[in-house]
């Protein structure tokens, strides 16, 4: 179970000028009819840096989560947030007052893959198929697919540091095992690229529609709009989608 402790505040993963810049070449206000068009833009901008977040699976804006995970008999811990930018305690229990903190045994395997490692490993806690009675011949039981507990419970905080930065007195600025969080913006320039161009796909295609016909007049429009999986966008994003889930 994934909960998030402290949210981002700056979801936002391109400016309306990094939009600008694609449509007119310019990123000064003057070359669009007005103020209104900046906050659609802006509206647009949001819309498109959820859907790259929820649709492609680019990882998302920085936060602070608490995690219980499963362990299956290796060396590592699996986290769902990614990239991993600080993780503040590792306990080996869910319920921190009974729990030992084992940070100190843990450290950062993979930060863009959310592994964890830790020597003496993390068991395997799936439930296995008892087998008694003056029958069992001295088989053991048999594993049962899909029934592992999650006893390892992780804070951490983990996500791209928005545009603006992150200060130090941020909630989810932290130091912990991996090192302190970025003040400075982690997001790729790769993925500002993609989710500017989907918001300028989306202005001007909203419908989705990839061709019109009146009467004897065709239109293909040559971006893909909303619900379509050609988006040139989504090929400047997928190399950054998550891959552990």
């Amino acid at each position: 179970m994934l909960d998030v402790l402290v949210a981002s505040t700056d979801p936002d993963f391109a400016t309306t000028g990094d939009v600008l810049l694609l449509t007119y070449g310019s990123t000064t206000t003057d070359t669009v009819e007005s103020t209104q068009m900046i906050d659609h833009l802006g509206r647009l901008v949001r819309r498109a840096s959820a859907w790259a977040q929820s649709f492609v699976g680019v990882p998302g804006p920085v936060a602070t989560y608490r995690e219980t995970v499963a362990g299956f008999g290796d060396p590592y811990l699996r986290l769902t947030a990614t990239p991993i930018r600080a993780v503040l305690a590792v306990y080996d229990a869910t319920d921190t007052g009974q729990a030992t903190d084992i940070t100190a045994d843990v450290r950062l395997a993979n930060r863009d893959a959310g592994l964890l490692a830790r020597n003496q490993g993390f068991p395997w806690s799936i439930v296995q198929r008892s087998i008694g009675g003056d029958f069992s011949l001295g088989l053991t039981g048999a594993l049962i697919p899909n029934t592992e507990a999650a006893p390892w419970l992780v804070d951490y905080v983990a996500g791209y540091v928005p545009l603006g930065g992150l200060s130090t007195d941020s909630l989810n600025y932290s130091t912990g095992l991996g090192g302190s969080t970025s003040t400075g913006s982690t997001i790729p320039e790769e993925v500002r690229h993609g989710v500017a161009l989907r918001t300028l796909e989306v202005s001007v295609n909203p419908t989705g529609v990839l061709s019109r016909r009146v009467a004897d007049l065709s239109v293909q429009y040559a971006t893909a709009g909303p619900a379509s999986s050609g988006s040139g966008a989504e090929a400047w994003l997928q190399p950054f989608a998550a891959r552990v889930a």
